[in-house]
């Protein structure tokens, strides 16, 4: 047995109370891919009968003192200055940490399914929990069943695996960048791209002896694109759709810069597809627009305010014929005989021309100034609601 072996030269110490460190546990699963399950069950029984913790905590603090954030890399630049520093004291994995932090994974998850399987859980069930939340797995369980040193497992497995999303976090940054723009905040594209890490943690075989990096990033990438066809629209477009959408928009950028404008039949020729579909395709490529949206060229005008109500009835037919001289006469009934004469010669209501401030202002003896007192007090009074109800079908 390797361990065995390890623990004969000493390179390998399981003493109880003292818990076993992260590089001794690289040295006990160095070994051939044919035999890594049975030195983890070896493992897992050794670890298992002497009560010995895995030391995460201690690997995480050991490798941040390890790496300064100014002799990390920098990342991309794509949601500001806070996030970039919180990410610069993350150390990226290299393609070394990324195997044998794979092999870690496993082994903690071998771990877990063991004690788990102890309290009761099928093999099946436990496999499939294994790769869950701690507090998924708690709720799993009859809380009576749950030992100490299961709990400690869970959290060391949560640790780790947390541990290994946070190295490759770099990942989502070189994607995100590529998607800017297109609808969807950075912030979101990023926090649904680090989601997707934990399932390209949990679907990641190191026995294929492809880097984590390669398998991650068609995760994150799958992840960001579906944010953006399901949340850059108001309405929802079908996810082929938007992707023949995005074929026909390369077709359509090659040609334009060879200067030349494609048809829907040239597109359709390049992409083997029927013309009716590029044209059907093309129709979709509408976004929707908020009708509280500016106007551009009119200061506070919106879209809605430019909008004809088809339902409204026209003013001239909601008119009653004959009522206006009626109505107006009605309304301005408790104005004093002056402030009636200001109003009627001002805007003309007894069917002559419009007066100047000045004209009415020298007849009557006092200056434009008072004229125009007085016109703002009538006015005032004849916007009350019991007066301004009269006149509001007669206004245009």
């Amino acid at each position: 047995m390797v361990f065995s072996k390890l623990l004969t030269k000493g390179k390998l110490s399981i003493d109880k109370g003292r818990p076993l460190e992260i590089e001794q546990l690289d040295l006990a699963l160095d070994v051939p891919t044919t035999r890594f399950e049975q030195v983890c069950r070896q493992l897992v029984n050794q670890l298992r009968r002497t009560k010995i913790d895995v030391n995460v905590a201690g690997y995480r603090d050991r490798k941040a003192v390890a790496q300064k954030p100014a002799d990390a890399p920098a990342p991309i630049d794509v949601r500001g200055g806070f996030y970039q520093l919180e990410l610069r004291r993350l150390p990226p994995m290299d393609r070394e940490e990324e195997f044998r932090m794979a092999r870690r994974y496993d082994f903690m998850k071998v771990r877990v399914q063991r004690e788990l399987e102890a309290v009761g859980i099928s093999p099946r069930v436990a496999q499939e929990l294994s790769g869950k939340p701690r507090s998924t797995v708690l709720a799993s369980i009859d809380s009576a069943a749950l030992t100490d040193y299961l709990d400690r497992c869970l959290q060391q497995l949560e640790d780790l695996r947390n541990l290994y999303v946070e190295g490759a976090l770099y990942i989502v940054l070189g994607t995100v960048a590529r998607y800017r723009g297109l609808g969807v905040d950075t912030p979101d594209l990023i926090q649904e791209g680090n989601a997707s890490l934990f399932q390209a943690v949990e679907g990641f075989d190191w026995r294929r002896e492809v880097r984590f990096r390669t398998y991650a990033q068609y995760w994150v990438q799958q992840a960001v694109l579906k944010m953006l066809y399901n949340s850059s629209r108001t309405v929802r477009i079908p996810v082929w759709v938007q992707k023949i959408l995005g074929r026909i928009r390369r077709v359509q950028n090659e040609l334009r810069r060879a200067g030349h404008e494609p048809t829907h039949a040239e597109i359709a020729q390049r992409l083997g597809i029927p013309e009716e579909r590029v044209t059907w395709v093309l129709s979709t490529k509408r976004y929707a627009v908020s009708l509280d949206a500016e106007r551009g060229g009119e200061e506070g005008m919106t879209l809605m305010q430019m909008l004809a109500d088809e339902s409204a009835v026209p003013v001239p037919d909601s008119i009653p014929v004959g009522n206006l001289r009626a109505s107006l006469d009605e309304a301005m009934r408790e104005l004093s005989e002056r402030e009636q004469l200001i109003l009627r010669r001002r805007f003309g209501l007894g069917g002559g021309e419009p007066e100047t401030l000045g004209q009415i202002a020298q007849d009557l003896g006092i200056t434009a100034e008072r004229v125009r007192q007085l016109q703002s007090a009538a006015l005032q009074r004849l916007q009350k609601p019991e007066r301004l109800g009269r006149l509001t079908a007669f206004v245009e």
